[in-house]
């Protein structure tokens, strides 16, 4: 009994979706492994092949023609572009020095006509901007308001502002001169005078009797 039950044979099932799917992908991978393999056999004697028959090949497509257009045209806008950007750099080159030399000449002026603010410590110059001219003109404007503001205060017209200011400074001196020792200040005055300055403030007052006022107070 046990013996013949050692040789009864299973009952087949059905394959199930993950069965075939095992086996529809091992045999794309075994196939594709044996097609890579005699591809590699066979390439040598393909490029054999494709060596001697290139020349036939291309005559007879006939692009001779397409080709050298090609070429031709080619060459052309690559030699232009070439010309092109070496003929920009050049000239950006050249815009970049005058653009240094017309902000040096400019602060040259700002320094020996004591302009409040130089050129080039004002954020003026922009990558995108294509011409500074009106950047450089507006700046001069402003200096050149303020040297005619500076000229209409010495005016007769422009004399009760500079009083104004004179006064202030006046004042302000005051403050700081009734405890100051005469010698010291008349010293201050003869070196101020030796080096050409006229306009003294306080120190144009008689500190003798600026002492006695200050002092009856």
């Amino acid at each position: 009994m046990s013996n013949l039950s050692t040789h009864v044979q299973p009952k087949a099932r059905p394959m199930t979706k993950e069965d075939k799917e095992h086996w529809r992908s091992k045999v794309k991978r075994l196939i594709s492994n044996q097609r890579s393999d005699l591809k590699a056999v066979f390439e040598s004697d393909i490029q054999k092949i494709k060596d001697k028959k290139w020349k036939s090949f291309l005559k007879s497509l006939n692009l001779d023609n397409l080709f050298k257009k090609y070429q031709t045209s080619a060459k052309a806008y690559w030699k232009f572009k070439d010309d092109k950007d070496r003929v920009e750099r050049e000239l950006k080159n050249i815009v970049s020095k005058d653009y240094e030399k017309l902000k040096d000449k400019v602060n040259r002026y700002s320094t020996i006509r004591q302009w409040s603010e130089d050129y080039s410590s004002r954020d003026f110059d922009d990558s995108n901007e294509r011409d500074y001219t009106d950047k450089v003109l507006n700046y001069l404007s402003k200096r050149c308001y303020e040297e005619c503001e500076k000229q209409f205060n010495q005016s007769v017209k422009g004399k009760s502002i500079n009083d104004l200011e004179q006064t202030e400074e006046l004042l302000i001196d005051a403050l700081h001169i009734s405890n100051s020792d005469p010698a010291i200040l008349g010293l201050i005055k003869h070196h101020l005078q030796k080096a050409g300055i006229s306009n003294l403030g306080i120190l144009d007052v008689d500190l003798s009797k600026f002492k006695m006022i200050a002092g009856s107070k």
